[in-house]
């Protein structure tokens, strides 16, 4: 009988045994799962995501690209693609200064929800104009600025702001003292400004781009919101995670699905990027 005892004790200490090794440590289980709920996240877009575009920005950027503007400078450098606007900025040269700004197009037109993201590393230390990312941009499709933008690039060898603005269907987020998400065109079939010129509140506060650092950049573009996270380049901590909701614009303009990507730089914003990709989501 104490022979039995003896067993039935060592098999409960067992069962305990086993119980407790699958039971959660104290500030474990349930309580941790959101840390990593972004990771898993990013793992579903990526399995389910289709590769449309990829460019390491490392080879001939006229394969793939084509520019807006003539006094732009491209050259590759530090495993990238070093991209300049001019020199002149609207204080030095009110009349002139539309020639320094320039925007770099994708060839492929993508259509639907995607998911872009690419490196960026600032160059410049100037306090002057900003950097944009133009998204899925088409023409407003009356003559001479039909939906296809390549049609009138000769319109824009000067790439004044208002051409686009007025004239293109896009997306944008402009990269500046804070992070701004806008909807072109501004102004409605009449000429008449939509209400406070196509942004999307609110303006986001954000911890800046310094000079020589690398940063990841990565957009969701949805029908209905535009999500911007910033990374940092080496550590890649999160550093911004924002939501635009785009329907919060004029009811006349329907939801942007088909166009161009561009990145437009202001007279004398310089970056290097690289590892610029788009894929379908």
């Amino acid at each position: 009988m104490q022979k039995i005892r003896k067993i039935a004790t060592y098999t409960l200490l067992f069962l305990l045994l086993i119980s407790a090794t699958k039971a959660p440590l104290l500030g474990q289980g349930s309580p941790s799962e959101p840390l990593n709920a972004e990771a898993e996240k990013q793992d579903s877009r990526q399995a389910g995501s289709e590769v449309l575009f990829e460019d390491s920005m490392m080879d001939d950027w006229q394969e793939k690209w084509f520019l807006d503007g003539e006094k732009a400078t491209l050259e590759h450098r530090d495993k990238g693609l070093y991209f300049s606007g001019g020199t002149v900025t609207k204080s030095e040269d009110p009349e002139n200064y539309h020639a320094h700004h320039a925007v770099l197009w994708t060839k492929q037109v993508f259509e639907g929800d995607l998911l872009i993201s690419y490196e960026m590393t600032r160059v410049d230390t100037s306090d002057y104009g900003n950097t944009l990312l133009y998204i899925q941009a088409q023409g407003i499709g009356s003559e001479p600025y039909v939906e296809d933008i390549a049609e009138w690039s000769e319109l824009r060898k000067i790439p004044a702001m208002n051409l686009y603005f007025e004239n293109m269907d896009l997306i944008s987020i402009s990269f500046r003292e804070n992070l701004r998400c806008k909807r072109y065109p501004w102004k409605d079939p009449k000429g008449e400004w939509y209400p406070k010129k196509g942004l999307i509140e609110p303006m986001v506060d954000y911890i800046g781009m310094i000079p020589g650092k690398k940063y990841g950049v990565e957009v969701e573009k949805r029908a209905s919101s535009v999500t911007l996270r910033l990374y940092d380049g080496e550590t890649k901590e999160l550093l911004t995670d924002f939501t635009w909701h785009t329907t919060k614009i004029p009811e006349e303009l329907e939801p942007i699905q088909k166009g161009r990507i561009g990145l437009r730089h202001m007279s004398t914003k310089q970056f290097i990027y690289s590892n610029f990709k788009v894929e379908r989501l």
